[in-house]
């Protein structure tokens, strides 16, 4: 399995925008992506401008078909505005 874990912070005026599009995004990715294990996102409890989005997939096809949908560039063009500059910070974690 492949793991991709992404810290962003959003500010407060932009959290709503980007909850609308990320859960549009997690929707669609549910239900037309069978290889895609796990895929949410998360606030921080303490400081409401830090997010957290987990993807999980069974396998690299999975993560190249997830990126040749007709909603995943779309949608995160759509979050990068609403993100701090130079906040994202994404990880990729693959299983031994």
């Amino acid at each position: 399995m492949i793991t991709y874990i992404a810290h962003m912070r959003v500010r407060r005026e932009n959290a709503a925008a980007y909850k609308a599009v990320i859960d549009e995004m997690a929707q669609n990715v549910r239900q037309h992506e069978p290889g895609v294990v796990f895929y949410e996102s998360f606030v921080s409890d303490q400081d409401p401008e830090t997010w957290v989005v987990i993807e999980v997939y069974r396998d690299e096809a999975a993560f190249k078909a997830h990126w040749e949908t007709d909603y995943i560039r779309p949608s995160v063009e759509r979050t990068t505005p609403l993100i701090e500059e130079g906040s994202l910070d994404i990880k990729r974690y693959v299983s031994p």
